[in-house]
């Protein structure tokens, strides 16, 4: 696609390159919340094993994603796992010819979205070592953007039409390479309102300064105190376009990034409400808290775990247990009444407990009987505060 004025509308997530059937599933997921664009790393090593298949293979993903109502941003290079001696002319000829032939595979796709000449540059301990001089991390960093000079220009001399950025760690490290490329990207994972709002502050600066569009390219991580929220509600505020990390809950990262489960569902309804411009709400002035004991319905739960608790015992030869099946029925009208009303943690709700024993031929009674008990307390606690 030719560079444009405007990628506000860009609503894209990082990704992999996986089968078709699975692609097809899993970006229909995306699909739920109108996404449009996928991010996804290139590798030359794998490039250089089998060239025919590789780009085969990339084409092929391209046209699918496409057909399913996504553009692909395509990344050249990885900072983040970087062997300076790449960068180095010794790498030159192995780079262009990886780079000639993958822009030369998709320049003419319909599909193509934009070229990332690298990921976060600068984001490996070869730039950010603590234990050299000033002028050995000035050489190191004059190094990394001579490259990025070449590859962006080499790219535009093989591919003259579509655009092309560089998806640098944040806004602070984009000028360097800003004049030569056609979109300014950045990424986020700040921890505080504070970090992101001067980090979005400056990019935007950025863009007006060079006159060039500016988009967020990767965001979002559970594990560095940056709520998907939070930050695609800067992106609204500032008009950018983005990416979050990532599609799937998958992988090495599967337990601090991702949207959906293989299946379909999600693990924080607040991210896909973000997704569709939709916040909660933070400001006391307006906020409403739920009282689940408005209509008495938390203290009849309450007395419904009780019930379903009691034991009988009329002799030694007659012990009578617990019903599970009106135990659970309890504990679920309990549960769906604390996790409306927001009043449990949701990282694995109650719920899901509940619905893992109903899938049971034997469901653990005595472990029941322990978690209906602990949910009735914090019932109780909570209808007594409220």
């Amino acid at each position: 696609m030719k560079p444009l004025n405007d990628y506000s509308w860009v609503r894209g997530v990082n990704y992999y390159q996986c089968g078709e059937e699975q692609l097809r599933r899993e970006l229909g997921y995306g699909k739920r919340v109108n996404l449009n664009a996928v991010r996804i790393w290139l590798d030359r090593g794998w490039y250089e094993r089998n060239p025919e298949t590789y780009l085969k293979n990339l084409v092929d993903y391209v046209r699918i994603c496409y057909d399913c109502g996504y553009q692909v941003m395509p990344i050249l290079f990885n900072g983040n796992f970087l062997d300076p001696e790449t960068l180095t002319e010794t790498y030159y000829e192995r780079n262009d010819t990886y780079t000639r032939a993958v822009v030369e595979a998709l320049k003419d796709e319909p599909g193509l979205l934009m070229w990332d000449i690298m990921n976060e540059p600068a984001c490996n301990n070869w730039t950010y070592a603590n234990d050299i001089g000033e002028d050995e991390k000035k050489r190191r960093y004059d190094l990394l953007w001579a490259f990025l000079r070449k590859y962006s220009a080499f790219v535009k001399e093989v591919d003259p039409v579509n655009a092309t950025t560089i998806g640098h760690t944040t806004a602070w490290e984009v000028e360097p390479t800003a004049e030569c490329v056609d979109v300014l990207s950045f990424h986020d994972y700040s921890g505080t309102r504070k970090k992101l709002y001067a980090n979005y502050g400056l990019a935007d600066e950025l863009s007006k300064k060079y006159g060039k569009p500016v988009m967020q390219t990767e965001t979002g991580c559970l594990a560095r105190c940056n709520p998907y929220d939070m930050t695609l509600q800067a992106c609204e505020e500032y008009k950018m376009g983005w990416f979050v990390y990532e599609l799937m809950i998958h992988g090495r990262c599967d337990s601090e990034h991702g949207v959906f489960y293989p299946d379909g569902t999600i693990r924080d309804p607040g991210t896909i409400a973000a997704m569709m411009g939709c916040y909660r709400c933070r400001d006391l002035d307006v906020m409403v808290v739920p009282v689940p004991n408005r209509e008495g319905q938390g203290q009849r739960c309450v007395d419904d775990i009780r019930k379903a608790l009691t034991e009988y015992t009329c002799d030694a030869f007659d012990y009578r247990p617990s019903d599970i099946e009106q135990l659970l029925n309890a504990c679920e009208r309990a549960a769906n009444l604390l996790e409306c009303c927001d009043m449990i943690p949701m990282a694995c709700p109650p719920t899901a407990r509940i619905f893992a024993w109903r899938k049971m031929e034997r469901p653990p009674l005595a472990e029941i009987r322990r978690f209906a008990y602990e949910l009735a307390k914090q019932m109780q606690d909570i209808c007594e505060l409220l």
